[in-house]
This record gives C-alpha cells, structure tokens and sequence, in this order.
C-alpha cells in the first residue's frame, strides 16, 4: 500500500514546481526518494522472493516507478481502472484516469515494463448502459491485462457515495434482519440485496446478470489461454496459468453475483479442487538462516 500513492506524490511534485512552491517541492521529493529506497532493499531480498501491490494508473505515466517496481522483483498490482469512459470515470471521481483506447495503451504500458495486471472494474454506475459490459471486456482483452475482477457498485463507510447514500435512506422504515440497508454489513449474507441503489437505465437484476457476463466472458478457457502467452513462457506455466485463472473466477462465485445457492456450492466445490494440486507449487521450503527481529521491552515492562 505504500507504493500506491507513489505515482500521485510524482504529480504533485510537478504541480508544486509549477506553482513556485519550493518546500511542498521538498517535502513530496523526500517521500518520493523513500519510496525507491524501499524498492531498492527489496531488490536486494533473496530472488526467490516476489512482491505484488496496489497503485494507481497515474503509475503507468511514470517509467523510472515502474522499473524500481520491476528490480524491487514486484510482479503483479491491482490497478483500479473503474470504467472505461470519461463519464463513469467522474463519476467516480477519477477524471485522472484515460478512456478508450488511450485507456488500453496506458494498460499495455505495465506490462512493457514486466507488470502483470490485476485491473479492477465497477459496474453499477449511473452513466453505465447495457452495452458497457461488453465494452468493458472487451477493452480488458485488448489491453491484455493478465487479470481482471468485475465488481457491483457499493457504497462503503467514510465515502462520499456512502454519505449521499445514506441520508438518502433516513426515512425508509424497511428493515431486513432487524438492521437498515444502510448497515447492510450485519445483515446475514443470503438476505442481502444484489444491489443498493437504484440504477436510471437498468434493473439491479440486468446490472448483476451484466456482471456475471463480464466475468463469465473473460475467463473462459480460450480467453485464458490466449493471454497466457503473453504471461507465461512455457507449456507447463501455460497450463498452471490456465488452472489458477479458472481458480480465481471460482472464488468470486459467491461474493454477491451468484443469486444460485446450488452455483455457489458448486463454485466453492470446484474452487477447492483446482487449489489443490497448487499447495505443494506454492509451499515455500525451511529457512533455518531466516530470524525474527527481537525487540527490547520498554524498561517499565521488564
């Protein structure tokens, strides 16, 4: 999480510089610089040693962040793309990101630099229509982005979307549970609603069916396959590539798109199955040299 703001604190070095203000310069350069050292001691962790992290698309405009990133043996990164037009990107107040097919070669440019893609989107918003689903998966594979996550539109506590939510739902009586919409949290997960707000152009169920599609569409087997080649070097990686995509779509089976309990059952089966053989891929072997930091206990403990 710390290399998430990283690319903002570039731009606002920038702003600062432009604006004659020569301590907000130093300031931001200082956080700046311990950002790369932080990457530089990773580098220097063993190699067998792989980070992955969240940032920004700001990050894709800075090239030297990106191949710290790379040497600091970063792998991968979530990337919150959100929509792919302008207007949904004000909606939620990312008017910074691009759109279109500027969107897609702003993407392309974290994998030039050796960055796989998890890219992030929001379906739900008010200036979404029914062909945005397709749009969106589509400017998903074109980007080439090794993987993506399609998520229903929710209002979470401390968000502006949250606090216009809820004063919008003060004097509704409706209680599920015992406890209101607006603490949909505590309400037992079977009960909750597929969506929270109302949508102008579409139903909560064309929104969660548009969902569904997004997902279903990105990770068949022949999708996967074809990104693969750009993500893997061998048949081996290929196939691994092919069973741990499958695995991750299974894993979002029950996270409130699936309404089928008989899916979801069946999700989490499959789920369970394909992560199997991967336990022993991804279990790490002793390091006897490896030792915990002891830190001294203040005087008034001992």
């Amino acid at each position: 999480m710390i290399l998430h703001e990283s690319a903002r604190i570039r731009c606002r070095a920038i702003s600062a510089q432009q604006q004659g203000n020569p301590r907000r310069l130093a300031d931001l350069r200082a956080i700046r610089e311990e950002r790369f050292e932080l990457m530089a001691r990773l580098a220097a962790l063993p190699s067998d040693m792989v980070f992955f992290t969240q940032i920004t698309m700001e990050a894709a405009e800075d090239g030297e962040f990106l191949d710290a990133m790379r040497k600091a043996k970063i792998k991968g990164a979530l990337v919150g793309v959100e929509s792919v037009t302008e207007e949904g990107l004000k909606t939620v107040y990312k008017d910074f990101n691009r759109a279109g097919e500027s969107l897609v070669d702003q993407l392309r440019t974290f994998e030039r630099h050796g960055l796989h893609v998890l890219a992030s989107f929001i379906f739900g918003l008010p200036t979404d229509q029914r062909d945005t689903f397709e749009a969106t998966v589509s400017l998903a594979q074109r980007a080439q982005v090794s993987f993506a996550q399609f998520v229903m539109m929710t209002p979470y506590p401390g968000t502006v979307d949250f606090h216009r939510w809820e004063k919008s739902q003060e004097h509704d009586p409706t209680r599920t549970a015992g406890f209101p919409l607006t603490r949909y949290w505590l309400i037992p997960r079977a009960l909750r609603p597929r969506s929270y707000t109302e949508h102008p152009a579409m139903s909560n169920e064309e929104i969660r069916l548009g969902t569904q599609y997004a997902w279903d569409r990105f990770y068949t087997v022949r999708s996967i396959w074809r990104r693969s080649r750009s993500c893997t070097r061998t048949l081996r990686a290929r196939l691994a590539f092919l069973l741990i995509s499958k695995l991750y779509r299974q894993m979002y089976a029950n996270t409130g798109i699936a309404t089928d309990s008989a899916r979801i059952s069946r999700a989490a089966h499959w789920a369970r199955w394909i992560a199997k053989p991967y336990q022993r891929w991804f279990q790490a072997g002793p390091m006897p040299q490896l030792k915990a930091p002891v830190c001294p206990l203040p005087s008034s403990q001992v």
